[in-house]
């Protein structure tokens, strides 16, 4: 059947489903519309057009019958049997070649396989077909989103410290002539400042993992190395609690490829955490191993600290997030260690996990790919 035919019919079923001919009509339409009648050749000239968008990019007839689909295109749930069945892309595929000219429309779906923000434009090509050329904006909207977060959040949390900045210099200045008041009220703004130092810190390195991480750093890390080094680090915070920090290592020839100060600091964040959150004269094992079928090297911090709630370890990993805000405020955490651990594992091509239960202690994991070919990755070394 041709396609001037098919149309034809088309439009006296719907007449006569107009007048009453209620489902029969209405079947016979769905049928005749998603039927793959047998479409003219596509010129080489049209599947050019769709590939110099690149990317995801389908051609359809007006009865939505797909006569032609990128590769990347293939991956995508758009089509049953050669036809177009994705809703909101066949409705615009009918609404451009309804108005004979250009659309261009940005959606956000849950109906597209890893596509979830995407800007489709749709072209009628020759008269005879139409174009739908998808642009993947997942990432992107992501990254903004991330971004507009992240600079609510450290508006939020640089308001207390300014606020209390403020207080105390205008309590200092009318204390003026008490010395001792002065001495105290100074031990309290270089707390403050002390603060609003490490969060500045925090805030730069997470900024730096959140954008991949500074990869012209990248080379070679001994797992093992790293993990002393970020003992090393929290030394003095575990003598003061009289902690007893121990390592366990298995796996003293692991290596992975690297920022070695950023793995570094991740680990000395787990440690620090665990630290804080644990009772004087507890002990943090810190244990280090290699999974060769997985080819992952891992990083385990356990303490015996308070635990964390349930609800609580599904968020701990979220910037600025506090599982126990009294407790962050009295040891001077920022609530951007853990964040910086997750995201350095991402930009790692790894991940950090935590078991935990109240009373019971904490284990935090950060798994990271082992690297097996430096000397591929490194020319010249």
């Amino acid at each position: 059947m041709s396609e001037a035919t098919a149309h034809i019919l088309i439009g006296a079923v719907g007449l006569i489903a107009g007048i009453g001919c209620g489902a029969g009509g209405l079947a016979l339409w769905r049928h005749l519309r998603r039927r793959p009648a047998s479409p003219q050749a596509l010129p080489e000239e049209a599947i050019t057009t769709a590939e110099a968008y690149g990317g995801y990019a389908v051609i359809v007839t007006p009865f939505h019958v797909i006569v032609h689909a990128s590769e990347l295109a293939k991956t995508l749930p758009l089509a049953s049997e050669g036809v177009l069945t994705h809703s909101e892309l066949a409705d615009l595929a009918d609404e451009v070649w309804t108005a004979g000219e250009t659309i261009t429309r940005p959606y956000t779906l849950d109906t597209l396989g890893p596509l979830h923000h995407v800007v489709v434009q749709a072209a009628i090509l020759d008269g005879r077909w139409i174009l739908l050329a998808i642009t993947d904006r997942t990432d992107q909207v992501r990254t903004e989103e991330l971004r507009r977060d992240f600079i609510s959040n450290i508006g939020h949390e640089l308001r207390t410290p300014i606020t209390a900045v403020d207080l105390i210099a205008d309590t200092m200045e009318s204390a003026a002539d008490d010395a001792v008041a002065v001495r105290h009220f100074a031990s309290r703004l270089r707390s403050v400042a002390d603060h609003m130092g490490r969060l500045t810190e925090d805030m730069i390195s997470l900024a730096i993992v959140q954008d991949g991480g500074a990869r012209e750093r990248f080379g070679r890390v001994n797992v093992e190395e790293a993990v002393r080094v970020a003992q090393q680090r929290q030394a003095t915070s575990a003598e003061g609690k009289s902690i007893d920090v121990r390592l366990s290592t298995k796996s003293r020839d692991a290596e992975v490829w690297g920022d070695f100060d950023a793995l570094t600091t991740a680990v000395e964040n787990l440690i620090s955490n665990a630290i804080n959150y644990s009772p004087a004269g507890s002990r943090i094992t810190v244990t280090t191993r290699v999974d060769r079928a997985e080819m992952t090297a891992a990083v385990s911090v356990i303490d015996q600290g308070i635990g964390i709630d349930q609800a609580d370890t599904e968020r701990i990993f979220e910037r600025f997030y506090r599982a126990d805000s009294a407790r962050s405020q009295r040891t001077g955490g920022t609530g951007l260690g853990l964040s910086i651990v997750k995201h350095t594992a991402l930009s790692h091509g790894g991940r950090v996990e935590v078991a935990s239960a109240l009373g019971a202690g904490s284990t935090f994991t950060l798994t990271l790919p082992l690297n097996e070919t430096l000397d591929m990755e490194v020319p010249g070394d």
